[in-house]
């Protein structure tokens, strides 16, 4: 990988890379990142679900309490993925008994994030922000297909990292003015958004295991990490997520990372895995990005 200070030497906008990684830079190791307050429901939802002894109508009446987020939920466990059947469920307890605490807190958080008026309402952003969360949602059903097949990690835990690990590319979307999609700035970008999304996610106190995962999502030989599954379930379903759309590309990208041997994963059985899982995949991804 092209180190940043080579990236910024041919680059005809150095100055502004410069600028923006010096900035960083700053900010992460000072730990003084400027980042955005979690919409209130969100915080109440985690702060209930955080107390061992609230009960579900407890949990049930704080998002009922938001007429969109519990619409969210029961959409979420009303999915092909979670719901195969033709049931549906109208009540927001039995939605919560099936989606569990996990997916509970993600789809609030998630949710929340994607009412705020992030950019400050400059309309140019919007289009940007949407895709980010496309891209997030697709990448949190895979790693949930992922590790449900391979047990290398919880399920609803490797959704929750799929969905926030681009979290640092918002922030600086939201924060940065001279964002532009030149190849240097991009590549600088994936060489940075993990560092600023572990802070972010650090500072919203998401379990460590989700930071360090976010962390490491470019660090494929983590041998120090070598028996960290979400870590490696994160880095393959980034991967993957390309290949949903073009399965041509699938041959090269398993041969190109270690993280699908410590998975398991050869091109035939993620070619199956990819399509036996399909229609989930999308019912999820719909779900999640609303």
């Amino acid at each position: 990988m092209a180190t940043t200070q080579s990236l910024i030497r041919g680059s005809l906008a150095g100055e502004d890379l410069v600028s923006v990684i010096r900035k960083l830079s700053i900010e992460v190791a000072a730990g003084d990142v400027h980042l955005p307050s979690l919409p209130d429901i969100a915080v109440r939802v985690q702060k209930v679900l955080e107390d061992p002894r609230a009960a579900r109508s407890r949990v049930a009446q704080v998002i009922g309490a938001d007429a969109a987020l519990a619409a969210r939920i029961l959409r979420l466990a009303n999915s092909a993925f979670l719901n195969p059947s033709t049931l549906q469920i109208t009540d927001l307890q039995q939605a919560l008994t099936r989606l569990g605490h996990q997916l509970v807190r993600c789809t609030a958080v998630s949710f929340s994030l994607q009412q705020m008026e992030l950019g400050g309402g400059e309309t140019e952003l919007r289009p940007y922000i949407k895709e980010l969360w496309r891209k997030g949602a697709l990448v949190a059903s895979i790693a949930y297909v992922l590790a449900r097949e391979t047990g290398a990690a919880k399920p609803d835990e490797a959704l929750m990292t799929g969905l926030m690990h681009n979290i640092g590319r918002l922030y600086v979307a939201v924060n940065e003015s001279r964002r532009n999609e030149s190849e240097p700035w991009e590549q600088v970008m994936a060489e940075w958004h993990p560092r600023i999304a572990s802070s972010i996610l650090k500072h919203w106190k998401f379990p460590a295991a989700i930071v360090a995962a976010v962390a490491r999502q470019n660090t494929s030989d983590h041998e120090t990490a070598g028996d960290d599954g979400l870590s490696d379930v994160l880095i393959v379903s980034i991967a993957l997520a390309s290949c949903v759309f073009h399965r041509e590309l699938l041959d090269d990208t398993v041969t190109a990372d270690p993280s699908f041997g410590r998975l398991g994963l050869d091109s035939t059985r993620c070619q199956h895995l990819l399509a036996a899982a399909a229609d989930q995949i999308k019912a999820l991804r719909a779900a999640l990005s609303g």
